[in-house]
């Protein structure tokens, strides 16, 4: 495990640690379409299209996160497609990192690549959540009351232009 500092952290108050669970892992054969949220580490190892939200994200070298990545401890060694909130985030040799960084600290190691800001913050979690391009709705698409009305034989609206 990464994070024996923290779980030290953790243990000093009497009170468990939510990092004494095994980590989530996501393997090199996986690919995720949707958001990841973890209350301990989680471990990206294969693909994932959209969020990924723990107290630890490991992001590895085959990993890939297309979407933000936000953790108190973000690791990065594979590739960052989005924007990275973290309070502690360390890009190792071989990140690639397209998006802006904010953090409380930062180590960016020889060979990791980085499009975009790097920001200190006070408390980087906290900070409203990044806003990534989003194509507009097309306006025929807009109106959702239309789309879930069906006419006599049961067939949705045709919509004219």
């Amino acid at each position: 495990m990464f994070f024996k500092r923290l779980r030290k952290s953790a243990r000093a108050n009497g009170q468990a640690s939510q990092l004494d669970a095994p980590p989530s892992y996501v393997g090199q054969d996986v690919v995720v379409e949707g958001s990841l949220v973890s209350a301990g580490e989680l471990h990206i190892d294969g693909t994932v299209h959209g969020n990924a939200r723990a107290q630890a994200v490991v992001v590895d070298r085959h990993g890939a996160v297309h979407g933000e990545v936000a953790g108190e401890e973000v690791l990065v060694r594979g590739r960052v497609i989005g924007p990275i909130r973290g309070v502690h985030v360390h890009l190792y040799p071989g990140a690639h990192v397209e998006g802006d960084v904010i953090n409380e600290s930062i180590s960016i190691d020889n060979g990791a690549y980085i499009y975009g800001s790097i920001r200190r913050s006070e408390d980087p979690l906290a900070e409203p959540g990044l806003q990534l391009f989003r194509p507009k709705t097309p306006p025929e698409l807009e109106k959702q009351d239309d789309l879930d009305v069906l006419d006599e034989d049961n067939l949705p609206p045709v919509v004219r232009r």
